[in-house]
């Protein structure tokens, strides 16, 4: 029998209703770090890119500093390696996840973690990093369920928005899907590629944001996007934004 503190109940509660969603499972953890720069969500890819179907949670992956440099087509001086360390220094701090929880004795809370157990850097270059306990069957999920693009093939996208909006894409999308649609109140929008401080009205969202992310996804890979924006009277309340994958198109007729 679970004995309920009402008080905690109610503390919970408030966590619960300031958190946008809680990750729940790889697909989630694809779309979980909207606070993060472009250039380390690249690097963050990088990371989840060493993942194997043969992967462990105990498993430390370690690449040297150089090779992600010669990835991302830097120059090989000290600011590159700067960089590379700066990224690195953010992923560590700025990637906390909250997992739900439930006890054998039927309690219920969440689970205040981050994604890296540690992340070594060194002074001969080289990089070492492993995924928190709790973090590892997510990323291993999302490497299964996720990564359809090749990480070449993401190397591609350069904004933060773009990013964030093929993996939100990827995320929705059953297998090699040719129409995929992701609907979603301008709150869970705005979460998604804004972390969960940062908020700016609905038109500067579509404008500065969301436009900026399907111009350069348009340009670059061979999609169409078709936007509806949802309204309650006059009031802009969410997106409706379908991907149709043109590369996999079946011809129609011949």
């Amino acid at each position: 029998m679970t004995v309920v503190n009402k008080k905690a109940e109610m503390a919970l509660g408030e966590l619960l209703s300031r958190q946008e969603y809680l990750v729940v499972q790889g697909n989630d953890l694809a779309k979980a770090f909207g606070g993060l720069k472009s250039f380390e969500q690249r690097v963050l890819d990088y990371c989840f890119s060493f993942v194997t179907a043969d992967s462990k949670a105990s498993d430390v992956y370690e690449v040297p500093a150089m090779d992600i440099i010669k990835h991302f087509g830097l120059n090989t001086s000290g600011d590159s390696y700067k960089r590379i360390g700066e990224a690195f220094k953010s992923l560590n701090e700025n990637t906390a996840l909250y997992l739900p929880l439930i006890r054998e004795n039927g309690s219920k809370g969440i689970r205040m973690t981050q994604l890296f157990r540690y992340i070594d850097f060194l002074d001969d270059g080289l990089v070492q990093f492993i995924f928190s306990q709790d973090a590892a069957p997510l990323v291993f999920d999302l490497k299964e369920h996720f990564y359809s693009f090749k990480l070449g093939e993401l190397s591609r996208i350069n904004g933060k928005y773009a990013l964030i909006l093929i993996k939100l894409w990827e995320a929705k999308r059953r297998g090699n899907e040719q129409q995929t649609t992701i609907v979603g109140e301008l709150e869970e929008w705005e979460s998604w590629f804004l972390g969960k401080e940062r908020r700016v009205p609905a038109g500067r969202f579509y404008a500065e944001i969301l436009k900026r992310a399907i111009d350069e996804l348009s340009d670059k890979l061979s999609v169409d996007f078709f936007v509806t924006t949802l309204k309650r009277g006059r009031k802009v309340v969410g997106y409706e934004i379908t991907i149709a994958d043109t590369a996999n198109q079946v011809a129609i007729g011949g």
